[in-house]
């Protein structure tokens, strides 16, 4: 574990826990990890449920969208949280009692191989440099049982991302956000599929790469805000989005099951 990213995701913490999450997003990103993680655990083929979430900033910093709460008791699930930064883990520990809370790095897991039935990463890989994927992945691999399910999110180049980039970099002049990588959507699934058998593939987060779409939603009546984030969520879930989304969304989503 390198001591810098410790520092860089405690400070990022602490500035977090002053800020309140504009309802909206917390709403529209919250829901969108929930619908990924049960149509992971629909593939877990297991009564008793051992589930490792490799960050906890939902449940800990922006505990609106918390993931792992929703599963904390249920007599059929063994819950494991890992987050590199000790901020996180403590106050991840004193909102959620019914899991097991670890510092630690995705790059070297400390668990035995085998261990888990299902792995959710919601945009954990993205915050680590694109050349320490493999190493990543070959660690879920590791760490998840016979037939275990890898539920993956991440940030990609689309075609939008790049042209907000664009727009960032050359006329406000904004600096990258050094915490956050966007990944080659083809290197990514390529060294995915090495590993794991995709099941379902999904284009997710269309609306977080709209312009002044923040300042839009937040002044809409709450039932009428609601209603378009699930308008977008059932389409971004469903068997066409990879498709007809592809070059329009930010986040994408890769179910897979543990190859031998």
């Amino acid at each position: 574990m390198k001591n810098k990213d410790v520092e860089l995701w405690n400070k990022e913490a602490i500035k977090s826990l002053k800020l309140k999450s504009p309802n909206w997003f917390s709403y529209y990103i919250g829901n969108s990890y929930i619908r990924a993680t049960e149509i992971g655990l629909k593939h877990v083929n297991s009564d008793k449920i051992s589930l490792l979430k490799t960050d906890l900033w939902n449940e800990g910093v922006e505990y609106q969208r918390d993931i792992l709460g929703r599963y904390q008791n249920r007599k059929n699930f063994n819950l494991y949280g890992i987050d590199i930064s000790p901020v996180v883990c403590s106050h991840a520990r004193s909102k959620i009692k019914n899991i097991y809370v670890i510092q630690g790095d995705i790059r070297n897991l400390p668990f035995k191989n085998n261990s888990f039935d299902i792995l959710l990463d919601l945009s954990t890989l993205d915050h680590i440099p694109e050349n320490q994927i493999i190493d990543v992945l070959q660690e879920y691999k590791r760490v998840l049982k016979k037939d275990g399910i890898l539920v993956l999110i991440f940030w990609y180049n689309s075609f939008f991302i790049k042209f907000i980039k664009y727009i960032r970099r050359y006329i406000r002049r904004a600096r990258e956000n050094a915490t956050q990588y966007y990944f080659s959507l083809k290197l990514v699934k390529n060294n995915v599929k090495k590993r794991f058998d995709i099941i379902e593939e999904y284009c997710i987060g269309t609306l977080l790469c709209i312009p002044y779409l923040r300042f839009i939603l937040n002044r809409l009546p709450i039932f009428l805000r609601n209603r378009i984030l699930n308008v977008v969520l059932n389409l971004e879930y469903s068997k066409t989005s990879k498709f007809i989304l592809k070059n329009f969304s930010g986040l994408y989503v890769i179910i897979g099951r543990r190859k031998q």
